[in-house]
């Protein structure tokens, strides 16, 4: 039997004395699409740095296709929130796609297939006719479609993407999707997002990330239950109600 595309299990993080993630066991399984939700400073983004092996878990232990996420990196395309960059480096749309292909390079040059796959890759989020504009001269929405065309130039089999539809328009935001649809063929997706409308399109499963992690149904996601994940009110009683559900009761005030 094929190992998850990615297994967290009972791992905890924190930064200093802050803890950010606790106790959390999931997987996803190859092929799925999970898109991933939760309040702001719940630990989303600490999740797939974690999954990256940009950060090492205080307790528990990682995988990624079966092997540490430090081996498993190379099996994966990131899309950060945003990218920071010096505007006065001379490197244009297709360089950047092209780092994600870094680990093919030969004797210090891309290959023709490398550079065929950025040009594609460009294509895909209809840049294709930005390939030698510099970063720094493209607009907000347009930096954040390139990072996405670098992910699709990996040829990943996992693809994390933090928010990828944040800073771009409606338009863009349908390319993208209609891109993500025909990768869920061939890769799995892990996707932070706070747009339901997405969830609804692409989502096999949800994580609720909040310090823990529970998984939901897409069909699930009424407003009553949105409220318990975001409202901060809410959230305890979320919490408690879900680890009940999957047998935990240590949270729990039984008669």
């Amino acid at each position: 039997m094929s190992a998850p595309a990615i297994k967290f299990d009972h791992v905890s993080f924190r930064y200093g004395a802050t803890s950010v993630l606790e106790d959390v066991s999931f997987s996803v399984e190859r092929g799925a699409s999970t898109c991933v939700i939760g309040p702001n400073g719940g630990g989303k983004t600490t999740l797939l740095r974690l999954a990256l092996g940009l950060l090492e878990p205080r307790k528990g232990k990682i995988e990624v296709f079966g092997e540490s996420p430090d081996d498993g990196s190379r099996l994966i395309g990131y899309v950060p929130q945003a990218m920071r960059y010096d505007p006065l480096f001379p490197v244009n749309a297709r360089d950047i796609v092209l780092m994600g292909r870094l680990d093919r390079v030969r004797f210090g040059f891309y290959s023709k297939e490398c550079k065929e796959a950025a040009r594609a890759a460009l294509a895909e989020v209809g840049l294709e006719r930005e390939e030698t504009t510099p970063f720094s001269n493209l607009s907000g929405g347009q930096r954040q479609r390139v990072l996405i065309a670098r992910a699709l130039a990996t040829g990943a089999d996992l693809l994390l993407l933090d928010e990828p539809t944040a800073n771009v328009d409606l338009t863009v935001e349908a390319q993208f999707l209609d891109s993500l649809d025909h990768l869920r063929e061939r890769a799995t997706i892990m996707l932070v997002t706070h747009d339901i409308d997405l969830i609804s399109r692409l989502g096999d499963s949800v994580l609720c990330v909040n310090h823990r992690v529970h998984r939901h149904a897409v069909g699930d996601l009424h407003g009553e239950l949105l409220r318990e994940i975001f409202s901060g009110e809410h959230r305890l009683e979320h919490d408690r109600k879900t680890r009940h559900q999957h047998g935990d009761h240590s949270a729990c005030k039984h008669d």
